[in-house]
């Protein structure tokens, strides 16, 4: 493809003077040459600004702006204000994107004349690319798509990033989109915003950006500091403001909704933080109460009996029970079955003390902790595999194995098969398809479900697996592909034998 169609690059910089020249360098070396980089120096108060200057001084569609600390929000909009291209792309400092990262996204930002282009993600972590610390946002990025408005693929909501995409500019400023000022968490708010107003997003699976995770002590990495009570707090307000924006668009109330779901799972994930932070505990409280109120006439079904006990103890108040059940071991989940139903018994059901409606603990859809996945071994015809679950879950679920390609390799289906055991549920992935594979291909196991309409989604990791499968992995097939549990894929993954210490 023949470069055309100007992309400015906003790079948001704020003492990163470690990392800058790494993140210019991938930016310089892309294969899409026609480009403009802004970067936007927020005050720094190291080398960074004398990094940018030097740049400038060398490049000439590199521009330097410097402005008084005021956060990322401000500096990214004060970029795509300066901005002149076609497409604008945002960028931290700490980060970098892969050589061919933006041919990639503006090829399909040009062809199909897209609002938004979507890539994948991966973590740096100890000089390492990781997946582990994504949640839901690989399954945002599984495969290609077109999406002509978000009512087709209600899942973009996870990717709420805004460094792995490229927006059409006259688009930004036509809805007036850009970054919450004075919010520390902006993003989010942000980019679903965008989702709702394209009309036109394209997700590709290749790998454009990847995110460095730092350790060290000058980190100011917002998303790196989650169980911070000051991120917390921002990150809850973030939440309202999701609900109060979409709220001026009366045709936006059931993605309104979604977004409100969506942002309760991301709240609920620092809630194990709050037994060991008296500080987050509290604020913790205070501002998931205030949510819960917030979206009291939302259907939370979807976020299952574990985590819908959670938000009625915070609605209660009733934080002691909460950080009780947070420190039960995290498999050693006992149930109760009655009327061919199953309930989480724990000692809040039927408890005439301390009355919680028995519909909150219901098992209806696949909960981690209340199903393992028992056997995976290779076969005489392929990758085998067994799921024990209860049955009424199994009953009123579609249930569907799949090794997704980590960088864009595709997804492979597992058939499912017949099995003997009440509760037993068998799954095989053929070796007719394993012997075809690229030799490169990385893949992680991924259990699919739909329940009542709604999909969900688990990485298969530890805390999916039996105990005793744990201590079996890896296991190898004689065609020369390994399946073996690693952080880097974030739970079970597979690859070719001679090639797996990629991961490692």
């Amino acid at each position: 493809m023949a470069d055309k169609g100007l992309l400015s690059i906003i790079v948001l910089v704020y003492n990163t003077e470690a990392y800058l020249r790494e993140c210019f360098d991938s930016l310089l070396n892309q294969s899409y040459k026609n480009i403009e980089i802004i970067a936007v120096d927020d005050g720094s108060i190291d080398d960074s600004y004398s990094i940018c200057q030097e740049y400038q001084a060398r490049y000439s569609f590199f521009r330097c702006i410097r402005k008084v600390n005021e956060g990322g929000a401000v500096a990214g909009n004060y970029g795509l204000s300066m901005a002149r291209g076609e497409y604008a792309a945002l960028v931290d400092s700490d980060d970098f994107v892969t050589s061919d990262g933006y041919s990639l996204m503006m090829q399909e930002a040009l062809e199909q004349k897209a609002d938004v282009v979507i890539g994948r993600a991966a973590y740096l972590r100890s000089g390492e690319l990781s997946f582990v610390d994504f949640l839901y946002q690989p399954f945002v990025w599984k495969e290609y798509r077109v999406v002509n408005g978000v009512r087709e693929f209600p899942d973009l909501i996870h990717d709420g990033f805004y460094w792995n995409k490229v927006f059409r500019l006259a688009f930004l400023r036509e809805h007036s989109l850009g970054m919450e000022p004075g919010l520390l968490y902006a993003d989010g708010l942000f980019v679903r915003q965008a989702y709702w107003h394209s009309q036109r997003t394209v997700i590709i699976p290749q790998l454009v950006y990847i995110w460095r995770s730092r350790s060290d002590e000058g980190n100011t990495s917002i998303t790196q500091r989650l169980t911070s009570p000051e991120v917390f707090r921002d990150r809850l307000i973030s939440m309202r403001l999701d609900w109060e924006k979409l709220d001026r668009f009366p045709a936006a109330d059931w993605y309104k909704h979604r977004v409100a779901v969506c942002n309760l799972q991301r709240a609920l994930l620092v809630a194990h933080s709050i037994i060991a932070s008296k500080a987050l505990r509290q604020v913790f409280l205070e501002s998931m109460q205030e949510l819960l109120e917030l979206y009291r006439e939302v259907d939370m079904s979807a976020l299952g009996a574990r985590r819908l006990l959670y938000l009625e103890l915070i609605r209660m108040g009733e934080v002691a029970g909460l950080c009780y059940l947070l420190g039960l071991p995290y498999k050693d989940r006992e149930v109760w079955e009655e009327d061919g139903r199953i309930y989480w018994k724990q000692p809040f059901l039927n408890n005439p003390d301390f009355y919680v409606d028995r519909s909150v603990c219901e098992l209806k859809l696949p909960v981690a902790g209340f199903f393992e996945i028992s056997s995976l071994l290779f076969r005489a015809d392929g990758l085998y595999l067994e799921l024990s679950m209860h049955e009424s879950i199994k009953r009123d679920c579609e249930i569907e194995f799949e090794m997704q390609g980590i960088f864009g390799e595709g997804v492979l289906l597992f058939e499912e098969v017949d099995s003997a055991v009440p509760g037993v549920y068998a799954y095989s992935l053929p070796f007719s398809i394993l012997e075809s594979l690229p030799k490169e291909a990385v893949y992680g196991l991924v259990m699919n479900y739909t329940f009542a309409g709604v999909r969900g989604y688990f990485r298969v990791g530890r805390g999916l697996l039996d105990d005793a499968l744990i201590s079996v992995l890896p296991v190898q097939s004689p065609c020369g592909r390994e399946v073996f549990w690693s952080a880097g894929v974030g739970g079970v993954g597979m690859q070719k034998i001679s090639a797996r210490k990629f991961l490692e």
